[in-house]
C-alpha cells in the first residue's frame, strides 16, 4: 500500500486571490477554478491522495505594500493551521512569509512555526525581483538555519527584463537570474 504526499499543493481562497490578481489579468496568465476546502479534499480523493501540505501560490503574498503583505500573509498561514487543525489526517502547511520585508518574515515565521506550528516555509524564487540570495534576506536565512526549518523553494516570474531577454520561460528566468546562495 502506497502513502502519498503532494507537497506542492496551492491553497488558493477568495481573499488571497483577489489581493494578489486582477480580475482580467490573472498571474500566470491563467485564473484557476473556484477553490474551497471541499473541492480541494474532493480533488484528494479523486487524485489518490493521502496528504497535501498547502502552500500560496505565485506571486505571493507581497504586491507593494509591507504591511498589507503582513496581514495577507497572517491571514494565509491562519487558514492553513485551520486546515490542519479541521483535518489533520489530509492537511500539512508552508508558512508564507512577507518578503521582501526581512523583519515581517522573522515575525511571521515565529509566528507561523512557533503558536500556529505551521509544517516550514515557502519562499519564492524572488520577492518583487529581491532574489533569495540577496544579502538583505540573510538574517532570515539565519533565523531559518538555526530553527531548522524545512523549505520549499517556488519559482516565480523575475521582474527583471534582461532575464526575460535570455530566451528563458518566465520561471527558469527567475531561478537563473538571482543570486545562488551557497549551502552551509
Amino acid at each position: 500500500m502506497t502513502f502519498t504526499v503532494d507537497i506542492h499543493h496551492h491553497m488558493l481562497p477568495d481573499f488571497f486571490w483577489r489581493a494578489t490578481n486582477e480580475d482580467g489579468h490573472p498571474v500566470g496568465g491563467i485564473a484557476p477554478p473556484p477553490w474551497s476546502r471541499a473541492s480541494t479534499l474532493s480533488f484528494l480523493d479523486d487524485a489518490g491522495i493521502d496528504v497535501a501540505v498547502t502552500s500560496v501560490s505565485t506571486p505571493g503574498v507581497h504586491t507593494g505594500d509591507d504591511t498589507a503583505a503582513r496581514v495577507l500573509a497572517r491571514r494565509c498561514n491562519e487558514l492553513a493551521a485551520e486546515m490542519i487543525r479541521d483535518r489533520p489526517d489530509r492537511f500539512g502547511g508552508f508558512a508564507c512569509l512577507p518578503l521582501p520585508d526581512v523583519d515581517g518574515s522573522l515575525a511571521e515565521l515565529a509566528y507561523a512555526l512557533d503558536d500556529l506550528r505551521l509544517d516550514g516555509v515557502v519562499l519564492f524564487s524572488n520577492a518583487r525581483g529581491t532574489y533569495l540570495g540577496d544579502p538583505r534576506l540573510d538574517p532570515l536565512f539565519d533565523e531559518l538555519q538555526r530553527r531548522r526549518a524545512v523549505v520549499f523553494v517556488h519559482p516565480n516570474p523575475s521582474p527583471d527584463p534582461s532575464a526575460h531577454a535570455l530566451g528563458l520561460i518566465p520561471r527558469l528566468a527567475s531561478l537563473r537570474s538571482g543570486t545562488q546562495r551557497q549551502a552551509s
